[in-house]
């Protein structure tokens, strides 16, 4: 008899669709953000994978966390609306600097820019992006006059930043590191050693995507004026350091997100849910005739014959999602 049902079900289930949430991203920064129209190229990749994404940008060239942190335009974006995730980028040069001088001229901005966002939103993602050494490192101070010394300051630095203001990481420069070293042909500057070639951006884009979404960007299908062997190293690169050390990165691991499911049951007029979702602390059911339920697996009965929409809501922490079913009840 349980076999027979659920064969009815699916022979009666009409439709079935997930309700797409847009993400929301919101990247404050300078020109380390805003060259080769990075956030944007970011987009393109999610939506090409079937991703609805919504991105704004608050950029001024050479500026720092200080300059953000008192400016009236990074608050009037950040209070636009409830964000899903806000990036936010120091100077390339910022955190490389003597752990005194960050302290005092770096990190209280930082924090104030944080405090602004979850101000605004307790639910929103604050996600540092971590930039890369110039090519040549920093000759100005002795102790990062090369990359590699300058690479490892920038590093240690937000990864500490990371835990003074419970943010998330984009590994930018570690990914960076990884492919200057074993593909040296591979140029990610601009010509002034500095900024990033389109190459670059797009290993930069690409990250933020693989860390956001907890997916790889290889073989995605965004239309990007790059080889495909090029696309195919930069990608590779990003899945491994990005996809290998979410935790460390302090984004949740894929196996442990958000997941609707559910079965259905139906004899006559009466249904039994079986809820199959993955790591909800709470579900909510519609029952597409007005009637709604907060039970793990309910049962309903309908008044009537006709066609209805079952939707179950699930949620964990701050994110939700919808799964919508299409049932006839006969």
């Amino acid at each position: 008899m349980v076999k027979f049902l659920f064969n009815l079900v699916f022979c009666l289930m009409i439709g079935l669709s997930y309700a797409q949430n847009e993400t929301s991203v919101l990247f404050i920064g300078n020109s380390f953000t805003f060259m080769n129209s990075m956030p944007f190229m970011f987009r393109d990749i999610a939506e090409s994978q079937g991703k609805k994404v919504f991105v704004d940008t608050v950029v001024e060239g050479g500026k720092d966390f200080d300059y953000h942190a008192h400016s009236e335009e990074t608050y009037r974006a950040i209070k636009s609306r409830k964000w899903d995730y806000v990036i936010i980028q120091g100077h390339s040069n910022e955190l490389a600097q003597p752990e005194s001088i960050v302290n005092k001229k770096s990190l209280p901005f930082a924090k104030q820019i944080v405090d602004s966002i979850q101000a605004n939103s307790s639910c929103t993602q604050v996600v540092l992006y971590m930039t890369w050494g110039y090519k040549n490192g920093n000759p100005k101070w002795s102790a990062v006059a090369n990359y590699d010394s300058m690479q490892m300051r920038i590093t240690n630095q937000y990864m500490r930043f990371a835990d003074l203001l419970n943010a998330r990481i984009a590994p930018v420069g570690e990914v960076w590191k990884t492919i200057r070293k074993n593909y040296a042909g591979l140029n990610l500057y601009h010509p002034d050693n500095i900024h990033p070639s389109f190459e670059g951006s797009y290993l930069i884009s690409s990250t933020f995507y693989t860390a956001i979404f907890g997916e790889s960007p290889i073989d995605n299908n965004a239309i990007i004026p790059l080889s495909p062997d090029v696309r195919q190293i930069i990608e590779s690169n990003v899945a491994q350091v990005v996809l290998n050390n979410l935790n460390q990165w302090r984004f949740v691991q894929k196996s442990t997100q958000l997941k609707a499911g559910f079965d259905l049951v139906i004899n006559g007029k009466d249904l039994k849910a079986y809820n199959t979702s993955e790591n909800a602390s709470w579900t909510e059911w519609n029952f597409g005739d007005g009637q709604i339920s907060s039970e793990e697996n309910p049962i309903h009965t309908y008044n009537s014959s006709g066609t209805y929409q079952i939707i179950q809501k699930v949620n964990m922490h701050c994110k939700s999602i919808e799964l919508m079913r299409t049932i006839e009840i006969r």
